[in-house]
């Protein structure tokens, strides 16, 4: 990856990691199981990461060009501007469940998520030009925003079940499922994307001279960030299932790790290759 790309790479982890957070928040909130302390914590994370975003994309000189690869520029400030709802109704949603009045708090969560949703949609719009067309990047994103969120959201839980033993299993076990369904769906997106031959190759400044298949960031994305949290995704369950909850944690720490690692890989390689996986 050139170093040009890198803030991109960086804002769109951010973003992804801070709306898909609250979504998979807002859902374990309004299906209940998870206390108020939890809810609370997991709003004011993403309201800071939705913050380093925001901060992130402020500081990017924004090109029609990222080493080659071929932006749209022109929904950004839109971009910026959904992601600031995102802070400030995240930030009022800790606030109303602090205070106690929680179902004022999710109205805001869900606007919010709303906010969420339009800024996916519009990053989507700036990748799409190089890739094979806007239902391309947009799947792929989709696809990074749930699975960070379910991973780092599912982590977090799990930190609950070590101070408070009391807790029902179930709402740690249905965050596995929503894991490991966000994972199965990037690998339904990787080969989507990689099968349909994109518009546009960039040329970056230092071209790889290897296709995709010839590139061994392509074998680790599959591996690191596909292959292996599933596994451990799956163990987490079957840990969950037998109420071993600091496993199951522990489990989670890892594949939140390599979840992140493969996300940062994919970026890599659509900047290289146009083929958002």
């Amino acid at each position: 990856m050139n170093v040009e790309a890198l803030p991109y790479t960086l804002y769109l982890i951010l973003a992804e990691l801070s709306i898909g957070s609250l979504w998979i928040t807002l859902g374990s909130d309004l299906r209940g199981g998870v206390t108020r302390g939890f809810v609370m914590t997991m709003a004011l994370c993403v309201a800071v990461a939705a913050g380093l975003a925001y901060w992130t994309g402020a500081t990017i000189d924004l090109k029609p060009a990222v080493d080659g690869y071929r932006i749209d520029t022109g929904p950004f400030d839109d971009v910026q501007r959904a992601v600031m709802v995102v802070i400030v109704t995240s930030a009022i949603y800790m606030f109303c469940v602090f205070m106690g009045w929680d179902p004022i708090g999710r109205l805001f969560g869900i606007a919010g998520s709303i906010a969420g949703v339009l800024a996916v949609g519009l990053l989507a719009a700036m990748l799409a030009p190089p890739t094979w067309g806007y239902p391309g990047a947009l799947i792929a994103l989709i696809g990074g925003t749930l699975a960070l969120g379910a991973v780092s959201v599912s982590m977090v839980w799990g930190h609950w079940y070590l101070t408070e033993g009391a807790l029902p299993a179930w709402p740690l076990r249905d965050l596995d499922y929503v894991l490991l369904a966000a994972l199965g769906f990037q690998v339904v997106v990787l080969v989507i994307n990689v099968a349909v031959p994109v518009r546009e190759v960039p040329t970056p400044a230092n071209p790889v001279d290897v296709g995709i298949f010839g590139n061994p960031a392509f074998y680790l994305r599959i591996a690191v960030g596909l292959v292996f949290p599933i596994i451990l995704g799956i163990l987490s369950l079957k840990t969950t299932q037998m109420k071993a909850m600091q496993s199951a944690t522990g489990l989670l720490y890892i594949a939140m790790g390599a979840v992140f690692v493969g996300e940062v890989l994919a970026k890599g390689l659509m900047f290289l290759t146009a083929r958002p996986i």
